[in-house]
Order: structure tokens, then C-alpha cells, then sequence
């Protein structure tokens, strides 16, 4: 994480201009900076070449096509991130079956949340995470 921002920055990528503008407005009051936002494949890999977010909120429908090279490349980086999707557990492609998800449709409010607890999370040790602490 980069500790000169305001707080973690997060990569956005959601297709719905509507709910990308509602997730970016909870985010910011989580206290939590959106640091850009993209509705397709193409332009999203273009953001993860500079790196510059410490987690990413993927949703798997992307404008032009699905976002899986995206959460490869995230995952090449040591980038965390979450599926926010319509899609099904089991319809998800087997290598990313692991990951978290989760469901839309869904409140910002909660999603924002979500996304600050996740990152809370990665931030503890890890003998702390396991309740070794």
C-alpha cells in the first residue's frame, strides 16, 4: 500500500457508468481513493501497466469482453482484488474460482465496505489472521 496517499487506491472496473459513479462516491467516504476507473478490457490493461492502486474491484462483464486478463495481470503483479458481478459462482472460469465475489446486484454502501474490510484484511499479519495473535 502506499502510505503518502490519503488511503488504499483502489482500480475500478466496471461497465455500468451508474453504478462504477455509486461505488466511487462509497469508496471515497470509506475513506478509500478511487485511483481510475475503466469500463473495458483494453483500456483497464492500459491502467494496470503503471500499478498505481493497491486493490482492484473487477466486474467479469466488461463493455468488450470478459475481464479474466485483467485478474491475470493483477495476479502477475501480487495486485489483490474481488469480482463485483452478476456472474455465477460456478460460471466463473476454474482459475478464478478463488477469488472473492461478490454478487451484484448489491448496495455501494456494502460493496465499499467489503472492499475496506478485504484490505484490512491483507494488512494484518498473518499469524494475526489466523487467530494466532
Amino acid at each position: 500500500m502506499n502510505y503518502f496517499s490519503k488511503g488504499p487506491r483502489i482500480f475500478l472496473v466496471e461497465s455500468d457508468f451508474l453504478v462504477a459513479t455509486d461505488l466511487m462516491f462509497e469508496i471515497e467516504k470509506e475513506g478509500m481513493v478511487v485511483a481510475c476507473v475503466s469500463s473495458s478490457l483494453e483500456n483497464a490493461l492500459k491502467q494496470t501497466e503503471y500499478g498505481a492502486f493497491d486493490f482492484a474491484l473487477l466486474n467479469i462483464r466488461l463493455r468488450d469482453n470478459d475481464c479474466y486478463p485483467i485478474a491475470k495481470k493483477l495476479i502477475a503483479l501480487d495486485i489483490p482484488f474481488a469480482f463485483f458481478t452478476g456472474v455465477n459462482h460456478s460460471e466463473i472460469d476454474v482459475e478464478f474460482q478463488k477469488i472473492p465475489r461478490i454478487a451484484k446486484p448489491q448496495d455501494c454502501r456494502y460493496v465499499a465496505r467489503e472492499i475496506k474490510s478485504m484490505i484490512t484484511a491483507l494488512a494484518r499479519p498473518a499469524v494475526e489472521v489466523a487467530g494466532l495473535s
